[in-house]
């Protein structure tokens, strides 16, 4: 369901959301998260059905941060929610048993209230400090984020400062995915590095 690069978008990159896309769909990458903390519901409805195509023509699964209503209003596969982002029962009843729900864990005390049989993957994080996320959590480093992947009920998504030198080490930690934003966003060529990303944790697995 959950395996191999995952893709979040960053509005702040010097490429569009949909170029930034159309780099990760085209290296292999068949994960997309749609995440921008400032768009109005409207907005991102709009970019959301902008970009489901490209997702559904390559066979990946597009997945929306944090907005339930998004998620439901365009039927995406999936929705990804953090610890402030609503009751995650309720979250689950809302978007019914089959969109898949990725929920953030910051420390094994998020992990341990994680009501059992509602999340489908933890996104465990952030290993490294992040500057895509602004007043993150402390970093777990690969040895915490090994401890909660081995604590986990579900698979394991790492995120946080990834880079593709990461991608053994990730694989190492057990983690099913490896989560990057500006490692393809914000890199000088973002298509080559999304081949690179790609290639690295296939010779990791």
């Amino acid at each position: 369901m959950i395996h191999g690069i995952y893709f979040v978008t960053d509005a702040y990159a010097p490429i569009t959301v949909t170029a930034q896309v159309d780099a990760a769909l085209t290296a292999g990458i068949r994960i997309i998260q749609l995440r921008d903390k400032t768009m109005t519901d409207a907005e991102m409805v709009r970019v959301a059905r902008m970009i489901q195509p490209m997702v559904c023509s390559a066979w990946g699964r597009l997945v929306i941060n944090d907005r339930v209503d998004v998620a439901i209003a365009c039927k995406v596969d999936g929705l990804h929610i953090g610890q402030s982002d609503g009751d995650v029962m309720d979250v689950r009843e809302r978007i019914g048993p089959d969109m898949i729900l990725g929920l953030s864990i910051e420390n094994h005390g998020q992990l341990a209230a994680m009501p059992p049989n509602t999340v489908d993957y933890i996104g465990a994080g952030p290993v490294r400090a992040t500057g895509s996320k602004p007043n993150h959590a402390p970093p777990l480093g690969f040895e915490g984020l090994a401890q909660i992947t081995a604590a986990a009920p579900c698979p394991t998504v790492a995120i946080g400062g990834l880079t593709v030198k990461d991608t053994a080490a990730v694989h190492a930690a057990g983690c099913v995915s490896m989560a990057v934003v500006a490692a393809i966003a914000h890199a000088p060529n973002a298509a080559l590095a999304a081949s690179d990303l790609v290639t690295g944790w296939e010779a990791s697995t």
